[in-house]
C-alpha cells in the first residue's frame, strides 16, 4: 500500500483555493417527480438584469453554477414544454434542493431539442461513454462498443477486462441479469450497439453498490426517451459477418411513460483453423492437434419498461445461442474425431421499484425488487458420445435504500439488500455415464451499508462508507463467510472544469459455477474440470486521477491505479503422465482448472483524451499501461511480471452535406501470463455515415480489417515439465451497411446545432 500512501499525500498537498460560491439544485417534474433533463438555468444580476452565469441540468435534473461572488441573484429555469420558473433574491452560495416544474400542457408540433453530447465523460467514480457519437460501431454489438471505453480491454474472443481485471460485475440499466451468467461473450454479442444509449465503467464503486467483481462494474444503459409524446427509432444492418436489427418505441403523457423494444442479430458462420502442439520433457514426446472449427451465433431480445409517478418497472426476455462444429486430427496415432457443441440460453428479467419522497428536502426511501430466470442448455455430440445439460439460473434481489440530507454540507445514505441465487443443471451422457452429473448450487448474500457525503476543509468533497456482506452457500461443505468492504472517494473540484480524486475500494469475487467438480473429457488429452475448493478473491483497489474538461468540448484524464488481489483466481494448467478419473486412467494429458494462485499486484497508468482539433476534426485516444506482479504459491512462490499496454485512437472528420468519416485503430501488446505468453492484437475499422431527411435518417458503411482475413494468435504455455503452443487464425475481416430512422413528434438530442458541425452534434438514434 506504499503507492496508496504516496498518492494520498500528493492529493492532500494540492490545496490552492478558487472561487467556490455555488448555486445548485435538482429540477423535477411536479407531476411524476421525474428529472427535467437538460433544463436551462440562467443567473441574473437583480440590479442590472444582466446575465452573470448559467448552466444546463444533467440527465438526472441536477445543476450547479459556480464561480459566483457572494451576494443575491435572480435565477430562471426554462425548458420546452414546461412553465418557466423564476426565483428571486437567491443567496450565493446556496443549495436550493428540489425545484419542481409544471408541464405547460400545450400541444407541440414536431420539435428537436439539442445539446452537446461529449463522447466521454469523466466522473469521480466512473467513465461514461455515450454511444451516439460512435460511428465505427454502428452495425456492431456491445463488444464493439466496449473496445472504445477508456480503461476497458476486450480480447479477440470477446473477454472483457476493466483496468486489467476480468472479474467484472455486468449490469443492464443498473440491475443484474441471468443473461450474463452462462457466457459473458455470448451475452454481450446479443446486444446490438444500436440499442445502447451509454456504457458506464465504474472503477471506484461506493458502498451502495454490490461488492461483487474485484475489477469493478460495467453498466450498460439501453435507449429510452424521457420526453413527452410518442417517438422511436428503427435500425438495421447487414454484413459479411454480422446482421442486426432493432426497434425502440417510447411514449410519455403526463405521469405515465412507457418504452418497448425488440432487437435481434446473427453472427454468420466463420471458419477458424488452429494448431495445438505439446512437448513433454519427462517422456520426450510431442503431440500435435490440427483443428478446423465452424462457429455461428444468433440472439434476440424484447421487453418493455414503464413508470407512473414514483412507481417504475419492466420486463425483458433475452435469447442467445451458438453452435460450434469442430474436426480434429491428432498425431501420433493418426486419430481423427469430430464434435458438435450447441449452447443456448433464454433469460427473463423483471423489476419493480417504488420511490417515496418525504416533505423535507433531501430525504427519500427507495424499494426495489428485481428478478432473473435463465434456462441454459448445452448439448454435445462426439462419435458415439451424446450428452445434454439443461439448467436453471434463478436470482431474486430485494433492496431498500434511504437517503437523508442533513444540510448542504452533509448527507447520509444507508440500505440493505438480500440476494437469493439458485443454479442447477443436470448432465446426461451416453454411453459413458461417468460424464453424467447433477450440480445444485445455492448462494445467498445478505448485505447492509452506510455512506456519508461531506466537505473536508471546505475544499474536498468526500464520500466514505462501508458495506458488510455475509455469504452462505448450500453445496457440499463450503463454509459461510462475511466480509467488510470499505469505500472512500475524495475529490477536489478546481474551478468549473477540473477535478482531482483519490479513491479506495475493497471488492470481492465469489466463485460460483466453476465450483462444479465435473470433469470434462470431450478432449481426453486436454481435460478441463471445476474446483469445489475455491475461495473468494479479495481486491483492494486504489486510484488517483486528474480530469480536465475543455470549453470547445474536449476533455482529458490522467490516472494511476494500484490493485492488490489476495486468493487471486486464475486458470491453471498442469501436465500428468497418468490421471485417474473414476475407474479410468488417462495418459499424457493436461488438466485445466481454476485455482487460487496467490497474490497479484497490478500497477497502471491511464491516459485518455478527446480533443476537437478543429471544427470538423476530433481525435480520441486511450492509453493504458499495466504491470501485473503475481506470486504463484502453486509453483513454490514463483514470481511473474507481465507488463502490457493498450492504445487505441479514434479520428472522426465531418464533411459537407452531413457526411462524417471515422477511423478506429487498436493495439494491445503481448504480455507474460503465469504460464506463458499471450499474443498481441491489432485491429482497425473505417466507417462513413450520411444523414438525410432532416437528419432523421442515416445510412452507414463499415469495414473492419479490410486487408487481413485473419488475426493470427500465437499463444505459448510453459511449465516445469512441458511446453505448448496454440496457434489460431481468427477470422476478423468484415464489411457492413447500416441504416437507421427516428420518428416522433418530440425528439431529443443534446445542444444547439452549428451548421454541419456533426462531430459535436451527433444524432441520438
Amino acid at each position: 500500500m506504499k503507492l496508496s500512501l504516496v498518492l494520498a499525500i500528493l492529493l492532500l498537498g494540492w490545496t490552492y483555493s478558487s472561487g467556490q460560491n455555488k448555486i445548485k439544485g435538482l429540477v423535477l417534474n411536479k407531476d411524476n417527480h421525474q428529472p427535467v433533463a437538460y433544463a436551462t438555468i440562467i443567473i441574473n444580476d437583480p440590479t442590472t438584469g444582466k446575465t452573470v452565469n448559467g448552466s444546463v441540468a444533467n440527465d438526472q435534473g441536477a445543476f450547479e453554477v459556480s464561480n459566483l461572488k457572494k451576494g443575491k441573484y435572480n435565477l430562471t429555469i426554462d425548458f420546452i414544454g414546461y412553465t418557466r420558473q423564476e426565483l428571486k433574491g437567491i443567496n450565493a452560495p446556496q443549495d436550493l434542493g428540489t425545484i419542481y416544474m409544471v408541464a405547460a400542457g400545450k400541444s407541440l408540433n414536431e420539435v428537436v431539442v439539442t445539446s452537446r453530447a461529449p463522447a466521454i465523460e469523466n466522473k469521480t467514480d466512473r467513465v461514461v461513454y455515450n454511444v451516439a457519437t460512435d460511428i465505427t460501431s454502428q452495425g456492431g454489438v456491445a463488444t464493439d462498443v466496449l473496445k472504445k471505453i477508456p480503461q476497458v480491454t476486450v480480447d479477440i474472443d470477446g473477454n472483457v477486462e476493466l483496468q486489467g481485471n476480468s472479474n467484472i460485475r455486468f449490469l443492464i440499466n443498473g440491475k443484474p441479469s441471468s443473461m450474463f451468467g452462462n457466457s459473458l461473450a455470448d451475452a454481450l454479442a446479443a446486444i446490438p450497439a444500436s440499442q445502447i444509449k451509454s456504457i458506464e465503467a465504474i472503477t471506484s464503486p461506493g458502498a451502495k453498490y454490490d461488492a461483487q467483481g474485484t475489477g469493478g462494474i460495467i453498466n450498460i444503459i439501453l435507449k429510452d426517451n424521457p420526453m413527452q409524446g410518442m417517438n422511436g427509432n428503427v435500425s438495421l444492418s447487414a454484413g459479411t459477418r454480422l446482421e442486426n436489427g432493432a426497434v425502440n418505441l417510447n411514449f410519455r403523457k403526463n405521469k405515465f411513460g412507457m418504452n418497448v423494444f425488440f432487437s435481434g442479430n446473427e453472427q454468420l458462420t466463420s471458419h477458424t483453423p488452429s494448431t495445438r502442439t505439446r512437448y513433454t520433457f519427462d517422456t520426450k514426446t510431442k503431440m500435435t492437434q490440427e483443428t478446423n472449427t465452424d462457429f455461428s451465433r444468433k440472439a434476440y431480445q424484447t421487453g418493455f419498461g414503464f413508470d407512473y409517478g414514483n412507481l417504475a418497472g419492466g420486463f425483458s426476455y433475452s435469447y442467445f445461442g451458438n453452435r460450434s462444429i469442430a474436426s480434429t486430427y491428432q498425431q501420433p496415432g493418426d486419430i481423427y474425431f469430430t464434435s458438435d457443441t450447441r449452447n443456448h440460453t433464454g433469460s427473463r428479467d423483471w423489476n419493480l421499484g417504488y420511490r417515496k419522497q418525504f416533505k423535507k428536502e433531501g430525504r427519500e426511501l427507495y424499494f426495489l425488487y428485481s428478478g432473473s430466470s435463465g434456462s441454459p442448455y448445452t448439448s454435445f455430440v462426439q462419435g458415439e458420445t451424446h450428452s445434454w445439460t439443461p439448467g436453471l439460473d434463478l436470482q431474486h434481489n430485494f433492496s431498500v435504500d434511504y437517503s437523508h440530507k442533513v444540510n448542504q454540507h452533509l448527507s447520509f445514505e444507508s440500505g440493505a439488500k438480500v440476494i437469493l441465487h439458485h443454479f442447477n443443471n443436470t448432465a446426461t451422457s451416453i454411453p459413458d455415464t461417468t460424464q453424467s452429473y447433477v450440480f445444485d448450487y445455492k448462494m445467498n448474500i445478505y448485505a447492509a451499508y452506510i455512506s456519508a457525503k461531506f466537505s473536508l476543509f471546505h475544499n474536498f468533497d468526500v464520500v466514505a462508507g462501508g458495506r458488510y456482506e455475509y455469504t452462505t452457500i448450500v453445496m457440499g461443505n463450503i463454509p459461510s463467510y462475511g466480509e467488510f468492504l470499505p469505500a472512500v472517494n475524495i475529490s477536489r473540484k478546481i474551478g468549473e472544469d477540473q477535478i482531482i480524486k483519490l479513491a479506495f475500494t475493497r471488492r470481492i469475487e465469489r466463485p460460483d459455477k466453476e465450483l462444479n467438480p465435473f470433469v470434462n473429457l470431450s478432449d481426453p488429452y486436454n481435460i478441463t474440470m471445476g474446483n469445489p475448493y475455491l475461495k473468494p478473491e479479495i481486491g483492494n483497489n486504489t486510484e488517483l486521477g486528474y480530469s480536465h474538461d475543455f470549453k470547445p468540448g474536449g476533455n482529458m484524464y490522467v490516472g494511476i491505479m494500484e490493485r492488490i488481489n489476495t486468493n487471486d483466481l486464475k486458470t491453471y494448467t498442469a501436465y500428468y503422465a497418468t490421471y485417474a478419473v473414476g475407474d479410468s486412467i488417462y495418459k499424457d494429458v493436461t488438466v485445466t482448472t481454476r485455482q487460487n494462485i496467490g497474490e497479484e499486484y497490478s500497477t497502471g497508468l491511464i491516459l485518455t483524451s478527446s480533443l476537437p482539433l478543429t471544427k470538423h476534426l476530433n481525435i480520441r485516444e486511450n492509453l493504458m499501461v499495466i504491470n501485473k506482479h503475481v506470486v504463484n504459491h502453486l509453483d513454490n512462490g514463483n514470481k511473474t511480471d507481465g507488463l502490457s499496454w493498450r492504445l487505441n485512437v479514434n479520428a472522426a472528420y465531418s464533411l459537407p452535406k452531413n457526411l462524417v468519416a471515422e477511423a478506429f485503430g487498436e493495439y494491445r501488446s503481448a504480455w507474460n501470463s503465469i504460464q506463458g505468453r499471450v499474443p498481441q492484437v491489432i485491429n482497425y475499422t473505417v466507417a462513413f455515415r450520411k444523414l438525410f431527411w432532416h437528419k432523421n435518417a442515416s445510412i452507414g458503411l463499415t469495414a473492419t480489417n479490410p486487408f487481413n482475413q485473419y488475426i493470427r494468435q500465437h499463444t505459448t504455455l510453459s511449465t516445469s515439465n512441458y511446453t505448448g503452443t496454440y496457434l489460431r487464425m481468427v477470422p476478423y475481416r468484415s464489411f457492413g451497411i447500416s441504416m437507421s430512422y427516428k420518428f416522433g413528434k418530440l425528439q431529443f438530442r443534446k445542444e444547439k446545432e452549428h451548421g454541419e458541425d456533426y462531430l459535436n452534434n451527433p444524432p441520438t438514434m
